[in-house]
């Protein structure tokens, strides 16, 4: 199955669409030709992480978020840039370092209910890497909270709920 058939959104794959053809037929595309006015209406839930060598040359980069989205306040919590580098959150810490260790785009989903163990929402993620041939230099994350009657059925399938 394609990448892009995996992604649940028209929002994401409106951003994936975008980023590879910036792309241009390359492993990623740079940040400079990458240009956020071909993805406006999707900014405020856009995130941008920077990618930094780990201090002693080993272990995992360190990741430093540089933009955060003005909803993903409201998909994530008061503190966004914490969410999504938090290293135990779905969605988080692990879905970036995925991508950078890849070179690939990455995707996923998970239920959040309500305080009232209602219905809740369907929280879903794309992270694209932006970089040289050599090295991811940032990740592109996208983060959408929508209603789960909104989500597919076969979405809502793939998360254990």
């Amino acid at each position: 199955m394609s990448f892009r058939a995996q992604l649940v959104l028209e929002e994401q794959r409106r951003l994936f669409d975008v980023w590879l053809d910036a792309a241009a037929g390359a492993r990623m595309p740079t940040r400079q030709a990458f240009q956020p006015k071909q993805f406006a209406a999707l900014l405020p839930w856009v995130s941008l992480v920077g990618v930094e060598p780990a201090g002693d040359g080993a272990g995992d980069p360190v990741l430093k978020v540089k933009v955060a989205g003005s909803q993903l306040r409201d998909v994530l919590g008061i503190e966004p840039a914490r969410q999504l580098l938090c290293p135990l959150a779905q969605g988080g810490a692990g879905t970036f370092l995925a991508s950078i260790a890849g070179g690939e785009p990455g995707c996923g989903a998970a239920y959040v209910p309500d305080a009232k163990g209602g219905a809740g929402v369907m929280r879903f993620w794309l992270r694209l890497p932006l970089g040289s041939p050599e090295a991811v230099e940032q990740v592109l994350g996208l983060d959408i909270a929508v209603s789960r009657m909104r989500a597919p059925d076969w979405a809502l399938q793939r998360i254990a709920v």
